[in-house]
């Protein structure tokens, strides 16, 4: 293992933390403001109140996760298998112009391999091929390379992408 700073990433996760309960805070507020209000506004407003929650709870878990990661690996990619879950992240190094059957090529040949053993260690098998376990995270590394979140639970003995297609789909738009 290498010697990696991990204040980075516990900075990472105590923003986070705080960013999940800020937004806790302003939901419970605007729940409130809007109690017994059935107006299609209200609704949209709390709608995307929880979609913000949503999305700062995946951050926070990401973060955990990349500082596991860190502590375990001193690489804040890789994956990490616990409690019925397969998570982490991948960097693949995706030229621009590249065609979606060859990106899903290089996301294969990274991430195979060592999904394949993940869901080995959880006792499962894979229900998918390894690139329905991902979704791309907005910019790229200081490489340049594209960051993938890779997320996976299991039902019964079989791990399941746990990425909806949706996600999937929102940042490709």
């Amino acid at each position: 293992m290498s010697s990696i700073d991990l204040s980075q990433y516990e900075a990472e996760v105590a923003a986070a933390e705080a960013e999940v309960t800020r937004i806790r805070a302003a939901n419970a507020e605007l729940a409130e403001e809007h109690r017994g209000d059935r107006a299609h506004g209200a609704h949209e407003i709390l709608r995307r109140g929880a979609a913000s929650l949503a999305a700062a709870r995946d951050r926070l878990e990401a973060a955990r996760v990349a500082l596991k990661l860190a502590e375990t690996t001193g690489s804040p990619h890789g994956l990490l298998a616990r409690e019925g879950f397969v998570l982490g992240s991948v960097a693949v190094a995706i030229p621009a112009g590249t065609t979606s059957g060859e990106r899903v090529r290089l996301i294969e040949e990274a991430l195979a391999a060592e999904l394949t053993g993940a869901a080995r260690d959880v006792g499962v098998v894979l229900a998918a091929p390894a690139e329905r376990y991902t979704r791309e995270r907005p910019g790229r590394d200081a490489e340049g390379r594209t960051v993938l979140d890779v997320c996976g639970h299991v039902e019964g003995d079989v791990l399941m992408p746990a990425i909806s297609r949706n996600a999937k789909n929102a940042r490709r738009s």
